[in-house]
């Protein structure tokens, strides 16, 4: 007759509880993967309210009407344009340190809502909706880059709204793109007031000397991705372009959800 140490049964209970732990694991997942093959997430549209059954948050319909910047647009900065042009307006003559920028859609409704979303409601879904149209965009201008980076935060308004919303879609874009996002590479070394209203000369004096480099090696030689939400008028990305290059990226490619129709923007402010 064979007898057990004390041994062997702790052993055997342990591996009990913990086969039992997987399965109960297994068969929770497979629950949860019937019930969402026999009822779909039904979600209702960011945009309209209308209930989708695809788990996605914004239904077909305002999909087709989201404002994409598929027209002519400048070479350079990638704003929209009224017809092509290498260098529109708003960025000859001026010391651009981006190597070129675009943007996948047009900071008008529902575009803007779904932006301010994501960045004061919490929203974070947003995110990946977006990274998704501007991989589009990506590949769209043939060009091969090395990495990500982002507009980053300062500590103090992170602190305050729990994340960095320019941090989520760099991530969502390195997930679609398959490329390494370096989060960390930039920083904001002090909080500065909101840029909204401010004219392009007041965005400069406002955020100088706030951006710094660090883990320069990371960068070194590498052609880069710079990921933010809005292109107002270019000032954040052609600043944190210098010092990127400054460190020694070699290409920079300020990629952004939307652009300002500069435009609109001044026909509005004519008639207010």
């Amino acid at each position: 007759m064979h007898l057990y140490s004390n041994t062997d049964i702790c052993c055997c209970q342990l591996n009990l509880t913990k086969k039992f732990y997987e399965l109960r694991i297994t068969m929770e997942e497979f629950k949860k993967k019937l019930i969402e093959f026999i009822f779909p997430p039904a979600l209702t549209c960011s945009f309209c309210g209308r209930e989708v059954f695809t788990g996605e948050p914004i239904c077909a319909d305002c999909k087709d009407i989201l404002p994409k910047n598929d027209g002519f647009y400048c070479e350079k900065c990638g704003r929209r344009t009224r017809i092509p042009t290498n260098y529109c307006e708003y960025c000859s003559g001026r010391l651009v340190n981006f190597d070129i920028a675009r943007s996948a859609y047009i900071y008008d409704y529902p575009v803007n809502k779904a932006i301010q979303n994501l960045k004061y409601n919490n929203m974070r879904f947003f995110a990946r909706e977006f990274a998704k149209e501007m991989a589009k965009v990506y590949y769209k201008a043939c060009v091969v880059c090395d990495g990500i980076t982002c507009v980053p935060m300062s500590d103090k308004r992170k602190r305050k709204r729990g994340y960095n919303q320019s941090a989520l879609i760099a991530e969502a874009l390195s997930d679609e793109l398959g490329l390494p996002f370096f989060e960390d590479v930039i920083i904001k070394q002090r909080d500065t007031k909101s840029q909204v209203g401010l004219s392009q000369k007041e965005r400069i004096i406002n955020l100088s000397g706030s951006f710094s480099i660090k883990n320069r090696s990371l960068i070194k030689g590498k052609k880069l991705i710079l990921v933010d939400d809005v292109f107002t008028t270019g000032t954040t990305v052609n600043l944190i372009s210098e010092k990127l290059k400054s460190a020694g990226a070699e290409y920079v490619f300020a990629l952004t959800v939307s652009s300002v129709d500069m435009k609109k923007e001044e026909n509005n402010a004519k008639n207010t």
